[in-house]
């Protein structure tokens, strides 16, 4: 009997997972296509279990049975014990269909033992009513065994009727009070198939009863697995959102520190670049430093006219040997700088290069200007004013001072950018070499010019002629010393 109620039990729970299965459309390929992809042997064993019920449901017997079988080997193998008891119900299932009622009764008796085994009960509720569902049982059957017995004798009274037909007109009496009795017999019988009949009625709705709860307790326990399954899902759901967050605000103060990093290597390069940039224009012009940024060279530059500009301090090395090394840097470094400033104020100016003592510089480079002559000659005699002003300073301080001279020419020379590294903005041509030897022909305190700069400029400043000076390659050139501003020229 208990064999039997576990055997119900089972057949409820694999009924109950097999509609839910349905209701999520969960179909025999879905099982199949889990098998392929199975690994494990326990739930592999499960998932055979699932399609063998499939089946019996579809009542393919069958394939049904090849599955459980399947199931059972895999359970076996395993150790698997809970599917073994499992996979031998389904089996006993299965063969009573087929009829094979002494192999089910068999695997019943193992599924029952191993269900033991593993401590699978059914609920106090249930078995209460399996207990009285066996003894309503057992009084079934001794009213079906005591009805049979009637039923024997009954036949035994018509054969002997029937043994006695021959002494019927003899025995009417006696035929009559037998069929009184036979009647009497039928009566009861009746009655008590009519007693059976209810009591297989009440049977019937206690079994009723069982299978309800049954059903009700398989749902609990799906529905408990189920929320179990939710609440880890949950868990990891929020564990995941957590992880993600924290990751997410790593990568975000990462990128922050990052971007300030970064910041403050871009604040640096661009002080760098500021300062290279600086040191570029101090060297070169800022056309070139733009063209040099640009193209990585600079191009030469061929002028038609420029003005270029000499100067020197007389007496050099004898006054250098009266000051010392600081001295002399320090009062060389007071007037070339003096030299630059003015030189700021002639945008069509380009200061060149100083050589020891001596100051080069040219107008109309490297953006040529029309006006390049007239304020080369008027940055010349600002530079004497500022030398004369220096000359009182030091007499009044009694130290020694530079006295300069310088020589200006004009016309073609080149102009470009040479040299890797320490490179420099030059000149070249006989223009340069002609104001180098306007300089050296040159006075203190006096600007010698050219007859081709006197040309550009007469009409700018007072000029006093002086001759000729031989000059290579040229003959001979004229010279001129500025005398003085003319008024419209003059400060």
């Amino acid at each position: 009997m208990k064999t039997k109620t576990l055997f119900c039990c089972y057949a409820i729970i694999l009924s109950i997972s097999v509609q839910l299965s349905l209701a999520q459309n969960r179909t025999i390929e879905l099982w199949k296509n889990r098998l392929q992809t199975e690994t494990r042997e326990i739930p592999k064993t499960d998932i055979l279990l699932n399609l063998s019920k499939e089946y019996e449901l579809e009542n393919n017997l069958n394939e049904s049975l090849i599955y459980a079988n399947q199931a059972l080997s895999l359970g076996e193998k395993a150790n698997y014990k809970k599917g073994m008891a499992f996979a031998y119900l389904q089996l006993s299932l299965v063969n009573g269909k087929l009829g094979n009622k002494s192999t089910a009764r068999k695997q019943r008796n193992k599924a029952n033992d191993l269900l033991e085994e593993i401590n699978q009960h059914i609920g106090n509720d249930i078995v209460q009513l399996q207990k009285q569902q066996l003894l309503a049982a057992e009084e079934l059957k001794k009213d079906q065994e005591e009805l049979a017995l009637q039923k024997e004798e009954a036949e035994k009274k018509r054969l002997e009727l029937e043994q006695k037909n021959a002494e019927v007109e003899q025995s009417k009496g006696e035929i009559a009070l037998s069929l009184q009795t036979i009647n009497e017999l039928s009566g009861d019988i009746s009655e008590k198939e009519s007693m059976l009949l209810k009591k297989q009625r009440q049977l019937d709705k206690q079994a009723d009863k069982i299978k309800i709860l049954r059903q009700e307790k398989a749902i609990q326990d799906l529905a408990l697995e189920k929320q179990k399954v939710v609440q880890k899902l949950m868990i990891a759901i929020v564990a995941g959102i957590l992880l993600l967050v924290l990751f997410l605000l790593i990568l975000y103060f990462n990128k922050k520190r990052s971007n300030q990093k970064l910041e403050e290597k871009n604040e640096i390069i661009e002080v760098e670049k500021q300062r290279s940039d600086e040191l570029l224009l101090n060297i070169l012009p800022s056309e070139l430093v733009d063209e040099l940024k640009e193209k990585g060279t600079a191009t030469t530059q061929y002028y038609e006219l420029a003005t270029v500009m000499f100067t020197d301090f007389k007496g050099f090395t004898q006054i250098s040997e009266q000051l010392s090394p600081q001295e002399l840097i320090e009062e060389i470094d007071y007037c070339f700088r003096g030299f630059d400033l003015i030189l700021e104020k002639y945008p069509s100016i380009e200061k060149i290069k100083t050589i020891g003592d001596a100051y080069l510089c040219a107008g109309g480079i490297p953006i040529p200007n029309a006006q390049h002559p007239v304020e080369v000659v008027q940055a010349a005699w600002e530079i004497l004013a500022f030398m004369k002003k220096r000359e009182l300073q030091r007499k009044d301080q009694g130290k020694p001072y530079f006295e300069v001279r310088i020589g200006v020419h004009s016309g073609p020379l080149v102009a470009g950018v040479v040299g890797v590294k320490k490179f420099a903005y030059d000149i070249w041509g006989d223009t340069v070499n002609t104001a180098s030897r306007m300089e050296s022909k040159s006075e203190v305190g006096k600007i010698n010019i050219s007859g081709n700069t006197y040309q550009l400029i007469q009409n700018h400043f007072a000029c006093h002629y002086r001759g000729k000076i031989q000059a290579k390659n040229k003959g001979e050139i004229d010279m001129y010393f500025i005398e003085k501003p003319l008024s419209n020229n003059a400060e």
